[in-house]
């Protein structure tokens, strides 16, 4: 192939990953689904049938509208979480959380320590939208 018909088929490469739609979801430390669009957060909590003990439930299920600066903040908070390997663990534990990246071709997901400071801030985040 010809380096000037590469060029158009390098530059439409390009241009459909930088417009991927990513989505994120995490599990908080009970369990708690959050799953963040570029205009929505839905949360799914657990029902006391689902939780170890019976009783533990995460409260009531919530759609909200997100603004684009609400998507930025998140987004930043799970990625510099997914970059952060130091506060990776290998098996999902109690307390721990589980975050997921989901693009149209790829997806990336990782478990984070308890009580990091990612996990921390996330929360804080989470907690603040949904209420």
């Amino acid at each position: 192939m010809k380096l000037k018909n590469l060029i158009p088929c390098l530059t439409l490469l390009i241009i459909s990953c930088m417009n991927e739609s990513v989505r994120y979801e995490y599990a908080d430390g009970n369990a708690n689904l959050y799953q963040l669009s570029e205009t929505e957060l839905r949360f799914v909590p657990v029902k006391p049938e689902e939780s170890s003990t019976g009783l533990y439930s995460g409260g009531e299920p919530r759609n909200i509208p997100v603004t684009k600066a609400q998507f930025h903040e998140l987004k930043t908070q799970f990625d510099n979480a997914l970059d952060n390997s130091a506060n990776h663990i290998k098996d999902r534990m109690k307390t721990s959380g589980l975050i997921s990246m989901i693009g149209s071709s790829s997806k990336e997901q990782c478990i984070i320590k308890p009580g990091c400071a990612e996990m921390i801030e996330i929360e804080k985040t989470l907690k603040r939208m949904l209420h």
